[in-house]
């Protein structure tokens, strides 16, 4: 099923809606068409399949629950066939062990049924908008970096902990991170956790704590400048998350990593023989 103008496809973008859900399909194509974007839909995994195979598309909005083959399938099989398009992915309450997998896989968001439609129009729009701009600039977005976890480069998170990783000696914001990853605050915090085993402030607190270790080592540079040098905004926070994450104080590890050297061995003095 086909909403829209070809004629206008390259410049408003093209989305394939994923879902077994007629009426689903047809709402939000509806307000997407309204918005100026092309739609397609697909309404089992299969019928997915072959359209992708067949068309380019700038965005696909796909549902986990699929009466052939469910979502992560057909995520699985996209990604090798279009690796490069973005994917929303949708699931019921309660399914958010079938997000996190999906994140691995490397959507752009998830949503969770039932949605908010104008968040979602807003979401598909911003997405849209970024990849037909990139097709005008000829640009494409590489992502040539590992992430922790085997996290799929394309995915948000993925994004979000390269740029912890290359940034953290800087003032990050949760808005701006979230930003980063191309999700919600509320999206992104439950993702990080969920992904990567901790929530974002710790992960950030343990990554300039780790960096923090051989400089710390160091006798040449005061524990204070450590802890500015690294990101911490203070030398309480910097103690605090040092002692938690390592389990000494900064002054107690640097003395661990330089121990006095030992008194020089005493040179014991012969007794003269006493004179008869």
């Amino acid at each position: 099923m086909t909403h829209g103008n070809k004629e206008s496809e390259e410049k408003k973008g093209k989305v394939l809606i994923v879902d077994d859900e007629r009426m689903i399909c047809d709402t939000l194509g509806l307000i997407l068409s309204r918005k100026g974007i092309n739609i397609n839909t697909a309404l089992s995994g299969q019928d997915a399949i072959r359209q992708i195979k067949k068309n380019d598309y700038n965005l696909i909005i796909l549902d986990f629950s699929l009466p052939d083959i469910d979502g992560l399938n057909v995520l699985t099989q996209l990604k090798h066939i279009k690796p490069d398009t973005p994917v929303i992915f949708m699931t019921g309450y309660g399914s958010e062990t079938v997000s996190i997998k999906a994140f691995k896989l490397g959507v752009s968001d998830y949503f969770i049924k039932p949605f908010n439609p104008k968040e979602l129009g807003d979401r598909v729009l911003q997405i849209v908008r970024s990849e037909v701009t990139n097709q005008t600039n000829n640009t494409a977005i590489a992502l040539p970096f590992k992430i922790d976890k085997d996290i799929e480069t394309s995915s948000g998170i993925g994004r979000a902990v390269q740029h912890l990783k290359d940034n953290y000696k800087t003032r990050i914001s949760l808005e701006e991170i979230s930003n980063i990853a191309g999700l919600s605050r509320y999206h992104f915090t439950r993702a990080f956790k969920k992904v990567m085993g901790i929530p974002f402030s710790d992960y950030l607190s343990h990554l300039r704590v780790k960096k923090s270790e051989d400089t710390l080592a160091s006798l040449e540079v005061n524990i204070s400048e450590v802890a500015f040098s690294v990101g911490f905004n203070s030398l309480r926070q910097f103690e605090r998350a040092f002692k938690k994450t390592i389990g000494l104080s900064p002054l107690e590890y640097r003395k661990k990593k330089n121990p006095p050297n030992p008194p020089p061995p005493s040179k014991k003095t012969r007794k003269k023989p006493k004179k008869v």
